[in-house]
């Protein structure tokens, strides 16, 4: 029934408390959410039915995120005016016109209210038995203090969306509660676009959400808030300026960021934001929401690592680490106990969908990210990621799985991968610059990665590499510890950290693939505490790992493709500073000689495409190859 005529029993004694308790009404709201999320687990046992209790739990979390607003008193001060407002317009009823038999009173409170039987309609706001209908919203209410409160947040999000970019009314809208931000939506187009290419961002797709210029205006939980400015997260850097709020918003995105740019919480903060809204109310063991795929052990423990930092203080949150080289019981027991994020190899996570499916389901995988996708790709993961997202259920049509795919190159086979997997997506290109050469290697993207660290190529030859390593790490002005050097073969990787313990006097420590996974652990982390100044290292520390105080790497031997050494010098793009202004601070040497003559054109093209000072003169003999002249068959024939 209509709560029109209802309303005529609230005195005007009532209204003058009402107006003057308003902060004991705060508090109110939060303890109704409270009390009703316990009676809401029993009303989802007994309806059994998942639609209904998503589309009421979409409602439950907006008007948590909307309490949890820094503004809510002056909310709340607004709500209660208006409802003051509404109840001096009815008129009165007379007596005679409201029939024979005297009607029920209306419901004050919430917990007045009975539970919903099967089949009934469900408060909006408390999932109780909706007795009454909203005469300005038109939803299915319990009592006149949850109408109070549907009124007040139909009004401010009325209000706020208004003068803002549209965007979809989408599942994962209601479980963020992301709402653009006033000033950056009342900015013109051409002033968006010159924030984005200040900070070499570059964004294709329909509908691009805004920028965010600081992390408060993505309406994230205070305690995660508080947790990333103790994580060190005061500004959001380019990547994450324009991948969180699409994010946020439920859109799919393929993006390209070199390591060091901040990729990592660009994903991370909306997942944890998504997942906390589900598990407020999925109490169960439902999960997980989310799936994190990464092609290796070390890459899915740092993010897990910092995904934990991230989640901290925050109710039913808990993750998973699913890779190879660690015992599979364990990893299975931690499913059992139910957790929101999963963080994955591929490998390990076939086999535990192979073998453990009901432990692990993926029907509630809201969300799924591939994580140095070219690099899973080279490793040969291909087939198994295809596999992998063949068990991944169907969209419902109440619900939208959110594809996140990020790859430091995009070349033609990760394109048609995102081309089938995602939907109407967004691409978001950061750190590279536009490149167009005629001359240039087909291979190279028209987009050449702009890498923020000073670089230096040495031509060295081989027997005469680790004498000029030795007087490099010898020399005050280039040894500037912690260093990472990367060399080809595992036996090199133990032979020279000996080496330069012996000749440097230096702590060195030696990591490859063929150390175990405890082994290859505590070495990073003794390396990240500062107890060993070099790290030698084969590609296995090339993607994705993150070394905050590496400033310095070396380049023993040269990496086997462009694209690898790329990733090799980004290791020293790891500092705060560099992540947050784009500042080179950071420095590579590179060691190269005949034998890597088939990369030689490829390679001085991406120098050369690098801003003005970014590569220091380059050697004659180098520039001088027929290889970098001609490429791999014209040089030969030109000699002839």
């Amino acid at each position: 029934m209509k709560l029109i005529n209802e309303q005529n029993q609230l005195t005007a004694q009532q209204i003058i408390s009402a107006e003057v308790d308003w902060h004991m009404e705060d508090n109110s709201e939060q303890n109704v959410v409270q009390q009703n999320v316990i009676q809401q687990n029993v009303v989802q046992q007994n309806v059994n039915q998942q639609n209904v209790v998503e589309q009421n739990v979409i409602e439950q979390i907006v008007i948590q995120q909307n309490v949890n607003q820094q503004n809510v008193v002056e909310q709340n001060v607004v709500v209660h005016q208006e409802i003051k407002n509404q109840l001096e317009k009815v008129p009165e009823v007379d007596a005679q016109d409201s029939g024979s038999q005297e009607e029920e009173p209306v419901k004050e409170y919430s917990y007045q209210q009975r539970v919903a039987s099967s089949g009934e309609p469900i408060c909006v706001i408390c999932g109780k038995y909706g007795e009454y209908i909203c005469d300005q919203t038109e939803h299915d209410v319990c009592s006149l203090e949850c109408k109070k409160i549907d009124i007040g947040r139909v009004k401010r999000t009325y209000s706020k969306i208004t003068v803002q970019t549209p965007i979809s009314d989408s599942f994962h809208v209601n479980l963020t509660g992301y709402i653009p931000d006033a000033i950056i939506g009342s900015l013109a187009d051409i002033q968006v676009q010159s924030i984005l290419t200040r900070n070499r961002i570059s964004v294709q797709g329909k509908n691009i959400p805004r920028p965010i210029l600081s992390f408060t205006q993505c309406k994230l939980p205070t305690k995660m808030m508080e947790n990333l400015q103790t994580e060190g997260y005061t500004q959001p850097t380019s990547i994450q300026m324009q991948t969180i709020p699409t994010a946020l918003v439920g859109r799919d995105i393929l993006a390209s960021g070199q390591t060091g740019s901040g990729k990592t919480a660009s994903f991370l903060i909306p997942i944890i934001s998504h997942c906390h809204s589900l598990s407020q109310c999925y109490e169960g063991k439902n999960g997980p929401y989310a799936i994190i795929l990464a092609p290796t052990r070390e890459l899915c423990s740092q993010i897990e690592n910092l995904a934990k930092s991230l989640v901290k203080g925050l109710l039913n949150m808990k993750t998973a680490l699913l890779v190879g080289g660690l015992p599979m019981p364990n990893q299975v027991h931690r499913l059992k106990q139910g957790i929101q994020i999963a963080f994955a190899t591929p490998g390990r996570l076939i086999d535990i969908l192979n073998q453990h499916n009901k432990e692990l389901s993926m029907n509630n995988i809201h969300m799924f990210v591939l994580d140095e996708v070219d690099m899973m790709f080279k490793m040969g993961f291909e087939n198994q990621v295809k596999e992998i997202i063949n068990k991944l259920p169907l969209p419902a049509t109440s619900l939208q799985r959110q594809t996140l795919m990020f790859s430091a190159t995009i070349p033609e086979n990760i394109e048609k991968l995102a081309k089938s997997l995602l939907k109407d997506y967004i691409r978001i290109i950061v750190g590279v610059q536009q490149y167009k050469n005629e001359n240039l290697d087909s291979s190279l993207s028209n987009f050449i990665p702009n890498i923020p660290v000073k670089q230096t190529i040495l031509w060295v030859e081989n027997k005469s590499k680790k004498k000029q390593l030795f007087s490099l790490l010898n020399d005050p002005k280039y040894y500037k510890p912690p260093i990472v050097i990367f060399v080809e073969s595992k036996l090199g990787a133990d032979l020279l950290s000996q080496a330069i313990e012996k000749k440097c006097n230096a702590r060195s420590v030696s990591i490859h693939g063929d150390k175990s996974q405890e082994e290859r652990m505590m070495i990073l982390q003794s390396f990240l505490n500062g107890e060993y100044e070099i790290i030698v290292s084969t590609g296995v520390l090339s993607r994705g790992l993150n070394f905050p105080n590496v400033e310095m790497v070396i380049n023993f031997d040269m990496a086997t493709s462009v694209d690898e050494y790329i990733h090799q010098v980004g290791r020293a793009a790891g500092n705060d500073s560099i992540r947050n202004s784009g500042l080179s601070s950071g420095w590579s040497i590179t060691f190269i000689n005949e034998d890597h003559k088939h990369l030689f054109k490829k390679f001085v093209s991406m120098l050369k495409a690098q801003p003005a000072g970014r590569v220091t003169p380059l050697p004659t003999k180098l520039l001088g190859h027929g290889y970098t002249l001609y490429g791999n068959n014209k040089s030969l024939s030109s000699r002839k």
